[in-house]
């Protein structure tokens, strides 16, 4: 039963708020706070409970019948649906704390806690549904509250558009998981996620064809190319909003999904050699874009559909667990870049990184735990993201395909490549940000208060210590819960040494580049490469192709069709009118001669009738009583007449 009350305080939380928000004034976040505190509670107790018993727990219930048999919905709490549990509640805390600081002056204060609350109904919905049903209703219920939360300024052109743009691209991919679950309702009957095993076999030949449907909808939620262009819009809404998407919840959705599948995948290496080139695909691309970018939360959105293609391409190459930690600890560390941020930009009111410098000195705490998270990400031992890197090294290097055998020694060193990348643009923005001098006067900089700093200095412990869990020290703990011991092999010693040499290297670029100011490459290099430089600045034009290929013409056809069947109206209206003309008049004669002399006419006679009857309504008792003396004679003889 407490499996239910999970994503039920979260809903109480947004009922009560969104029909009685404002009298609660600046208390409401409390009750959001409180709801999601209370569903963080009890997925901590689910998962001692699942250590203790070591078997899945259950709650279902009979929804509706179809056809005689009973359809049943469910949540179940295993290890990867804890594991999110954990994530979403106690990263999502921390970030709502830190919202009550960042939105204290919005006019929609109580709103925006409103609309949290909803989101954490649905993502504790996808996460613990026991079937494809129950899933996708949670699934589109993150849609809903993405377009919501990041359209929250909709006063802004820019917020309204992205949230639009976030809504449509994400129910393109949405089609997918929609035609997949049709598929296993079609062919097998059955929803639930038991037994996916022998379901793959039952299958067969479209297996794959449900897996890449899986997929496709997992790459909307999880921004894969081509589906990434809404995420980096996405950064139009509030900075914990963007937090919140791109670290723990709504993109960590399609990650999760595909885990969750993976049985479906397995049997088929071509649908898990789509997966990992997409991912890995996914991830070069977007990395060469953050390295260019100067608005602090764009290189941040791209950082993580970087981050979101490695997840991906560690699950193509069939290992959930390195998959599922590097989700985990990227939740850390990138739920701190993003608040970070965050207090960044309420200092200086603007995110250009070029116009920064300095701020370590009058934002120590904000600059300390961004530097914090910073290293992590870039996969410095000891900190957390070293240690998942290297669980995504290790599965690059044991995948194999029976056609392409050295695909894995292909992602292997595009995996070390990234990191380099990796390395170098989180770096860039510490140095523009932090390190040197002013760049801007007169800003006047001040450290965030402490309920924003607060949070940034809790999940800055994680962000360094979180991968310890799954670390040698930690005795491989999430391996094991996880279920995943045959998996928790490592990196061979040379991968990881190469792969921390070449992080340190795009260090040390970085410095050298925008910390001592060295021009890493001569003049006639640099102007020859500025084409390619401009092109990767403009996202490789993307955006630019799918509004001139795809959206306009969309919007020329839909205009097109509109002035056609505004013709087409407009035709058969006057056409219709000359008759429409002719019946008015017949019908106007007939309603004043017929239905009106009717009317007319009750309506006289019943007036006639009543002025008649009037003149006995003297007002005087005796006359009453003389006129039903008379009544009652009368009535007498009557009776006495037909008695007789």
């Amino acid at each position: 039963m407490s499996l239910l009350l999970i994503p039920l305080f979260p809903l109480i939380a947004f009922l009560i708020l969104i029909l009685a928000g404002r009298r609660f004034g600046k208390a409401a976040p409390a009750i959001s706070l409180l709801a999601l505190a209370g569903s963080a509670f009890l997925s901590v107790s689910a998962f001692q409970a699942l250590r203790t018993v070591q078997e899945v727990l259950r709650v279902s219930w009979t929804w509706l019948s179809l056809g005689g048999k009973p359809l049943t919905m469910g949540f179940q709490a295993d290890a990867l649906s804890t594991t999110m549990c954990l994530v979403v509640t106690i990263i999502g805390f921390f970030i709502m704390l830190y919202s009550i600081g960042y939105m204290a002056e919005d006019k929609r204060f109580s709103r925006f806690f409103a609309y949290l609350s909803l989101f954490f109904t649905a993502i504790l919905t996808l996460v613990l549904a026991d079937n494809f049903l129950l899933l996708y209703i949670g699934w589109e219920g993150v849609g809903l509250c993405s377009y919501l939360l990041i359209s929250f300024w909709f006063e802004k052109p820019a917020a309204a558009n992205a949230g639009k743009k976030a809504f449509i691209t994400t129910r393109i991919g949405d089609l997918g998981l929609f035609g997949a679950i049709l598929l296993l309702a079609l062919r097998l009957g059955d929803l639930s996620f038991v037994g996916l095993e022998a379901k793959a076999a039952t299958l067969g030949a479209m297996a794959p064809v449900v897996a890449l449907l899986i997929f496709w909808g997992a790459c909307g939620k999880s921004a894969q190319f081509p589906l990434h262009v809404w995420l980096p819009d996405a950064m139009e809404g509030p900075t914990p909003v963007s937090a919140l998407i791109h670290a723990a919840t709504m993109v960590a959705a399609g990650i999760y999904l595909v885990a969750r599948t993976l049985p479906l995948f397995l049997p088929n290496p071509n649908a898990m050699l789509v997966v990992a080139i997409v991912g890995g695909f996914t991830s070069f691309f977007a990395a060469t874009i953050a390295c260019t970018q100067t608005d602090l939360k764009r290189i941040l959105a791209y950082s993580t559909l970087s981050q979101l293609g490695l997840m991906m391409l560690a699950l193509g190459c069939g290992s959930a667990f390195a998959g599922m930690f590097h989700l985990v600890t990227h939740a850390w560390f990138k739920a701190l870049l993003f608040l970070g941020a965050g207090s960044v930009i309420h200092a200086m009111h603007h995110q250009e990184i070029t116009r920064m410098g300095g701020l370590l000195k009058t934002m120590p705490i904000t600059a300390t735990t961004f530097i914090v998270a910073s290293i992590a990400m870039a996969g410095i031992p000891p900190l957390s993201g070293f240690w998942s890197k290297e669980e995504i090294l290790a599965s690059a290097a044991g995948f194999s395909h029976p056609a392409f055998p050295g695909v894995g020694q292909i992602f292997l060193w595009l995996v070390i490549v990234i990191s380099g990348m990796t390395a170098f643009y989180i770096t860039r923005a510490v140095v523009l940000t932090f390190l040197g001098e002013p760049r801007e006067q007169g800003h006047h900089a001040h450290e965030s208060p402490l309920v924003m700093t607060g949070p940034l200095i809790f999940l800055s412990i994680g962000a360094a210590a979180v991968g310890l869990l799954g670390s040698p020290w930690g005795g491989h703990f999430f391996q094991r819960f996880l279920g995943a011991a045959e998996e928790g092999h490592h990196a061979s010693e040379w991968i990881a040494i190469v792969s921390v040499t070449v992080a340190a290297g795009g260090i040390a670029l970085a410095f050298l580049r925008y910390g001592a100011g060295v021009q890493l490459l001569p003049a006639g290099l640099r102007s020859a490469l500025r084409p390619v430089y401009n092109a990767v600045a403009n996202k490789y034009y993307v955006d630019e192709f799918y509004d001139r290929w795809i959206v306009q013409p969309l919007l020329r056809l839909t205009q097109r069709a509109f002035s056609f069947d505004q013709k087409v109206v407009d035709g058969a209206v006057n056409q219709a009118g000359e008759t429409g003309l002719r019946l008015s008049r017949a019908n106007g004669a007939f309603d004043q001669y017929g239905v009106d002399g009717a009317v007319n006419g009750v309506g006289f006679t019943f007036g006639r009738a009543g002025a008649t009857l009037r003149l006995i309504q003297t007002g005087l008792v005796q006359n009453y009583l003389l006129i039903a003396s008379a009544g009652a004679v009368v009535l007498f003889l009557l009776l006495g007449g037909v008695l007789r």
